[in-house]
């Protein structure tokens, strides 16, 4: 969790499908974050190469609630100039969480 990144080495002439995997395990959760509805507690952005993937995302929302899993898949993705998919997630309101992430070449 954080304001963070991944820089993903890859082919430069490939394509690639991109799961972000996610949960809220803090917000709404009893005995940590509080067990009131958490929507709009963390709510961040993703992007990769500088393009957004999710603008104003909110796990929890769109989860159903806390500690339930979510995934979110991308595809056509292209590396940039130096063969990297970079991953940023910037915080709008507390930090951006990740799970998990899976990228996988596409079929060309």
């Amino acid at each position: 969790y954080g304001n963070f990144s991944y820089a993903i080495p890859v082919a430069n002439n490939g394509t690639y499908t991109l799961t972000l995997h996610f949960a809220e395990h803090w917000f709404g959760v009893p005995n940590y974050g509080g067990s009131e509805d958490a929507t709009g507690q963390r709510i961040f952005d993703v992007y990769c190469n500088g393009f957004y993937l999710l603008k104003d995302f909110d796990i929890y929302k769109e989860a159903g609630g806390s500690l339930k899993a979510l995934t979110r898949t991308f595809h056509g993705l292209k590396p940039n100039h130096q063969g990297k998919l970079l991953i940023s997630f910037v915080p709008n309101r507390d930090y951006g969480n990740l799970t998990a992430l899976e990228v996988v070449p596409e079929q060309q």
